[in-house]
């Protein structure tokens, strides 16, 4: 093994990456405290069975694992949201809902993690606890649109499905549970021929057939929901269409119409998500930048039973997104000293500059061009020298 190597899918944040990912939490953090969002930070290694329980729970081999005094598995955090419920049921649980928390820090992934995702990587995210109305939904969709304007993405939109419409289908099909986990992977990836051949095998209804064949269809505007409402589904997925019209309807009305689709084919989780699902998406990622939803039933495994909405982004991802869209700005403005008895009158200009909100370094050289050559390594948008 060579020397002064890391683990595979970790990596290291230097200088200008490193200011970039700063400034960029900085702007998440005075984001999530405007819109009234009070951030937490609950302990990077908790017990192994407080990220198993219920509809949250995670597979083991997903996680990073290791044992106490006592011989108690730990785990060191594979995400926020099973913590924040916990601090929701125990330390928080004198405060009245709603609750609303925010988060910010390392998140970790055990070997079996997403292709192409970091090990280590950093989660930023909110969770509204205790409104089950659209509103409270169409609130958090709100800030995922309004944080990735504000993180300077440009071209970003969200998709929004509805859970309920799914499960309502299903319910309607009579399909095994297995066969519901294989169609749901089919649905997410808008799979047509295998959906078909899927409900073919299990000889599915031929009415029930046909509207699951058309889920990776309906995709678009508000028609898609009119559509959908027309389909003559059972009494589950007319609900589940009411909640979308409604979060959709308020999200359109505080100016964002533009910036939402529907997809009806959204099914990124049956046993966790309730209701609203959503991912926020730029045409510079491959990838969802956020995701998110309503999960009403998790929080009663942690002692509190209050309803639940909110999402989750991947601050590395969003720095890839960002990087992809913009060129890489100047990294100082350089100015040097000729020599020693210099040094003080270089030192007063460069405080000078600094306190305008330059970046500026000092060079000690005084070959010309050492100094151009260091300028253009330290990408520097002006040299400035000092006379004797």
């Amino acid at each position: 093994m060579p020397r002064f190597t890391l683990p595979e899918s970790v990596g290291d944040f230097l200088f200008g990456e490193l200011r970039r990912k700063q400034a960029l939490e900085k702007t998440l953090r005075a984001n999530f405290s405007l819109w009234g969002y009070d951030e937490v930070l609950p302990a990077g290694l908790d017990f192994f069975d407080n990220f198993t329980r219920g509809p949250g729970a995670r597979p083991q081999e997903g996680m990073l694992k290791s044992f106490d005094g006592s011989g108690r598995i730990l785990a060191m955090r594979p995400e926020f949201t099973a913590q924040l419920a916990r601090l929701a049921g125990s330390k928080l649980a004198v405060l009245p809902p709603p609750l609303r928390l925010c988060y910010l820090g390392p998140v970790y992934a055990g070997p079996q993690g997403k292709a192409g995702h970091l090990s280590e990587f950093t989660q930023a995210g909110v969770e509204l606890m205790g409104p089950s109305s659209p509103e409270a939904d169409a609130e958090v969709v709100l800030l995922a649109l309004s944080l990735m304007r504000e993180a300077g993405l440009q071209g970003t939109m969200v998709e929004l499905g509805q859970i309920g419409f799914f499960k309502g289908l299903m319910e309607e099909s009579g399909l095994r549970a297995e066969a519901i986990a294989e169609l749901r992977a089919y649905v997410e990836q808008k799979n047509a021929l295998a959906i078909e051949l899927l409900l073919r095998d299990e000889k599915v209804p031929a009415e029930a057939a046909r509207r699951i064949m058309e889920l990776p269809m309906l995709f678009g505007g508000g028609e898609v929901l009119q559509s959908a409402a027309k389909r003559g589904a059972g009494v589950r997925c007319a609900a589940a269409i009411e909640n979308l019209r409604r979060i959709y309807e308020l999200v359109c009305a505080c100016g964002f119409g533009d910036q939402v689709v529907i997809d009806l084919g959204m099914a990124p989780s049956l046993s966790y998500y309730t209701g609203l699902v959503f991912r926020g998406l730029t045409a510079s990622l491959g990838r969802p930048v956020l995701t998110g939803g309503r999960y009403d039933g998790l929080l009663a495994e942690y002692g509190r039973d209050l309803p639940a909405t909110g999402f989750a982004l991947e601050v590395e991802g969003l720095l890839e997104a960002l990087l992809n869209e913009t060129a890489e700005e100047s990294r100082v403005d350089l100015i040097y000293a000729v020599d020693a008895r210099s040094f003080a009158e270089a030192f007063a200009e460069v405080s000078a500059l600094r306190a305008q909100g330059l970046r500026v370094e000092l060079c000690f050289e005084s070959d010309p061009e050492k100094i151009r050559a260091r300028a253009a390594q330290r990408g520097a948008a002006r040299v400035m020298g000092v006379k004797e």
